[in-house]
C-alpha cells in the first residue's frame, strides 16, 4: 500500500475535525512547532538513557564516551546548552576528538551561536576559519571520522548566517563532494551564489541538483522531495 495510507488517514482526520475543530487546531500547531520540538521517539529513547549515562559520568570522571553520548542525547531532546556542558567536558579530556567537535558544532548551531558553531565544525574537519584557512581541505591522517559531509554542511549554515558567502560556497562544495547523493548542498549553493551576485553559477547549481535527483533511486528521492521542489522553483 506504500504511502497511500496517508490519503485514508487524512480523510478520517478531516471527518473527525468537523466535529472536533479544536483537534484540528492542535494538530496544525504541532505541525508548525515541529522544528522546535524533539522527535517523540528520540524523546522516549533518550530519556531512558540519560539517567544511566549520568551515573556513569559521576562514577568515572574520565569517561569521555559517556559524556559524548550524554551530549548527543541532550541534542536529540533539543537542549543544546545542556549538551554543551557534557561535550565541553569531553573535549577538555580528548581535545582532538572529531566526533566531539562535530557534536559541539551542532549544539552551538541549535543554540544560535554561529561563531561557536563555525569554530567547532572547523575543528572537526581540521580548518581554522578565523585564520582564513579555506574550507576546501580535510585534516591529514584522520581516521575513524565519517561525518565530514555533515560537518561541512553545518559550517556552511553558520557561514551563511554570518554572511561569509565565499567560505560558505567552499564548505558547500566540500559537502557535495563527500555526499554526492544529496541535493541540499547544491540547492543551498545556488542560494549562496545568488547572494554573491553569481546568477549563472546559481543556475548551474540548480541544474546539477535536478540532475542528481533524477539519477537517484526511489527511496532516496522520497527523502529529498522538499529540496527538489526548491531546485525547480529556483
Amino acid at each position: 500500500m506504500g504511502y497511500y495510507w496517508t490519503y485514508y488517514a487524512l480523510t478520517f482526520f478531516m471527518a473527525y475535525a468537523v466535529q472536533r475543530p479544536w483537534v484540528c487546531g492542535v494538530a496544525v500547531a504541532l505541525f508548525l512547532l515541529r522544528p522546535y520540538l524533539p522527535d517523540p521517539v528520540a524523546l522516549l529513547a533518550n530519556l531512558s538513557r540519560i539517567g544511566a549515562l549520568r551515573k556513569q559520568v559521576s562514577v568515572n570522571p574520565a569517561n569521555v564516551p559517556a559524556r559524548r553520548d550524554l551530549g548527543r542525547a541532550y541534542l536529540a531532546l533539543r537542549r543544546p546548552r545542556k549538551a554543551l556542558v557534557y561535550l565541553d567536558e569531553a573535549r577538555a579530556r580528548d581535545p582532538r576528538n572529531q566526533d566531539i567537535a562535530f557534536l559541539r558544532g551542532q549544539a552551538y548551531l541549535l543554540a544560535g551561536d554561529d561563531k561557536g558553531a563555525l569554530a567547532a565544525f572547523g575543528e572537526a574537519v581540521g580548518v581554522d576559519p578565523e585564520k582564513g584557512e579555506p574550507f576546501s581541505s580535510v585534516r591529514k591522517g584522520a581516521s575513524g571520522f565519517s561525518r565530514y559531509g555533515e560537518a561541512y554542511l553545518g559550517a556552511a549554515t553558520a557561514l551563511e548566517r554570518l554572511k561569509r558567502y565565499d567560505q560558505a560556497e567552499e564548505a558547500l562544495g566540500m559537502c557535495a563532494s563527500f555526499n554526492s547523493s544529496l541535493i541540499e548542498p547544491l540547492v543551498r549553493l545556488s542560494r549562496v551564489r545568488r547572494a554573491r551576485g553569481d546568477q549563472a553559477g546559481a543556475r548551474d547549481a540548480l541544474r546539477a541538483a535536478r540532475k542528481t535527483f533524477g539519477d537517484l533511486p526511489g527511496f532516496m528521492r522520497r527523502r529529498q522531495l522538499g529540496w527538489v521542489v526548491r531546485a525547480y522553483l529556483g
